[in-house]
């Protein structure tokens, strides 16, 4: 594990989707550095229209743009050269700052929703046009991602609404954004519309109120199968009993895991569309050589707010701490599983018990088991790397305070990000926010940000990477202007990629699930 030298940094500061990139916003500049090298590769002015607080920091999909935001302006700047690619002033005409902004299926398209679910604004930045939808079902930045799912292969959006106390699904055309067909399902408050990630199942689930109702369509919206069963007129216990809190494919939609309000979790086999497996939380945890739980020991030191944190591994059968007294009046009608994270392999999943919130469960699917158990003092949120496998990121917070920690199940417990020791005064500025970075290598690494610096983490710890570092700051420091010049090599990668995404998509209409009756 090796830490780079800290840089100066901002509260908005990320990586680019490839892995390659970090841009940081400095007052009214965007700077952009090298991930591996950490050399600074460009800075590009911001327009004067944008004054006003940035609210919006975020990469295109092709990661040769950067978005950034005010209350009442949208722009959209190149990272390679310091001309603005295309800039919207007032998108909402007075109703407002957006609660919600990100690139849509290209680096051409911006998805943009109006406060208090008005309605949603597809902008083509290549034709100056916009498409508006009223009545988005979702608007707030914490569910939105809830109410709209971009098709992988086509790029069709589906799209979930709500008009005259009825739930609408339409999906649109991928270029146009143009209606191809919209249905009222049979849903009284849907939750969520999801499609797998290979595109081939759209699936859509209502409140957990009105029963166990998950509706399976096809790609041109016709209804395959209600997979909750809360139609059988004789199944009572199912018609009384709550339903579905969340559902989650895999990465390679070979398998999807079904939440409810009790201590199981339902995997399916998509295949067939048949129970694959079901996983139960144990109230009582019994370790053995094939079960790791481990418990963490947390030390704050006095007058500081220092963290250290260790783990000892349990010997004994262990139950895991409930909610705290503290938050017991906001989580006490909270049961069940809230939390279901499948690594990027589909083997391992990650989950978490609203009764248990600061305890990680981890299973192996291939044997059906529970493989490890990470309790932790604090309520945890888990992330996996994007592309290494059975990789865990946890973060915690305590006292205004995140903490970070990382596992995988070859580790000896979970390792504590400390970033406190690469500060001269050992204060960090705001809460530390820590990501990973998609490298798509076996070197996996970690932006670690607060509101003054940046530094990068490598897991691995390589002593070419290490060198890569120092050879990048000795460069800085001799002034040598091969530092300052790296754009020429990165320049082909870049058009590459411009020319890949203005190549027309195959596929780009709707298939037809009974076609055949046609013929």
């Amino acid at each position: 594990m090796r830490y780079s030298r800290l840089i100066k940094s901002s509260t908005h500061c990320s990586a680019s989707p490839d892995g390659q990139l970090i841009a940081t916003l400095e007052g009214s500049s965007i700077r952009i550095r090298s991930v591996k090298t950490l050399r600074s590769l460009n800075v590009s002015k911001l327009p004067p229209e944008l004054s006003s607080p940035i609210i919006h920091f975020i990469w295109s999909p092709s990661s040769t743009r950067i978005l950034a935001a005010s209350a009442d302006h949208v722009a959209v700047l190149s990272v390679i050269d310091s001309v603005c690619h295309a800039s919207i002033a007032n998108p909402l005409a007075g109703q407002g700052k957006p609660s919600y902004i990100q690139f849509g299926r290209s680096d051409s398209e911006l998805i943009l929703f109006a406060p208090f679910g008005l309605k949603v604004l597809l902008f083509n930045l290549s034709t100056s046009k916009a498409v508006e939808i009223p009545s988005p079902k979702f608007h707030l930045p914490g569910a939105v991602k809830r109410g709209f799912s971009m098709r992988t292969r086509s790029g069709h959006l589906a799209l979930l609404t709500r008009s005259a106390g009825k739930d609408v699904v339409s999906i649109h055309h991928p270029d146009t954004r143009q209606l191809e067909r919209s249905w009222y399902p049979a849903t009284l408050d849907a939750q969520a519309v999801a499609w797998s990630p290979d595109g081939s199942w759209l699936l859509l689930w209502d409140s957990p109120a009105q029963g166990r109702r998950v509706l399976l369509y096809t790609p041109d919206g016709q209804l395959f199968r209600n997979l909750g069963g809360a139609d059988k007129e004789d199944d009572e216990a199912s018609m009384l009993s709550l339903g579905i809190k969340l559902c989650r494919f895999s990465p390679d939609s070979r398998l999807c895991a079904f939440c409810d309000h009790t201590r199981k979790v339902t995997v399916l086999r998509t295949s067939v569309w048949r129970e694959e497996l079901t996983l139960v939380h144990p109230v009582t945890i019994v370790p053995s050589d094939t079960l790791q739980v481990w418990q963490e020991q947390r030390q704050n030191f006095a007058g500081s707010p220092s963290f250290d944190s260790c783990f000892v591994r349990a010997s004994q059968d262990v139950a895991p701490p409930v909610a705290s007294e503290d938050t017991k009046s906001t989580t006490e009608l909270k049961v069940g599983c809230s939390v279901a994270s499948f690594d990027s392999s589909g083997t391992l999943l990650a989950t978490k018990l609203d009764e248990n919130p600061g305890t990680v469960w981890v299973w192996d699917l291939p044997a059906g088991e529970l493989r490890a158990v990470l309790m932790f003092h604090s309520p945890a949120d888990v992330v996996w790397h994007p592309s290494v496998r059975e990789l865990l990121l946890i973060t915690c917070s305590v006292e205004q305070v995140n903490l970070h920690f990382y596992w995988d199940p070859l580790s000896n417990g979970p390792g504590f990000v400390n970033f406190q020791e690469q500060l001269v005064d050992a204060k960090v500025s705001g809460k530390l926010q820590a990501n990973w970075i998609d490298s798509k290598d076996d070197d996996p690494r970690l932006l670690l940000t607060d509101r003054q610096h940046l530094c990068l983490l490598s897991l691995s710890g390589t002593d070419n990477e290490a060198a890569s570092w120092e050879e990048d700051t000795e460069s800085f420091l001799r002034g040598d202007s091969s530092a300052r010049q790296p754009l020429s090599s990165i320049r082909g990668r870049i058009d590459s990629i411009r020319d890949s995404i203005t190549l027309e998509d195959e596929g780009s209409l709707l298939e037809d699930t009974f076609s055949f009756k046609r013929n």
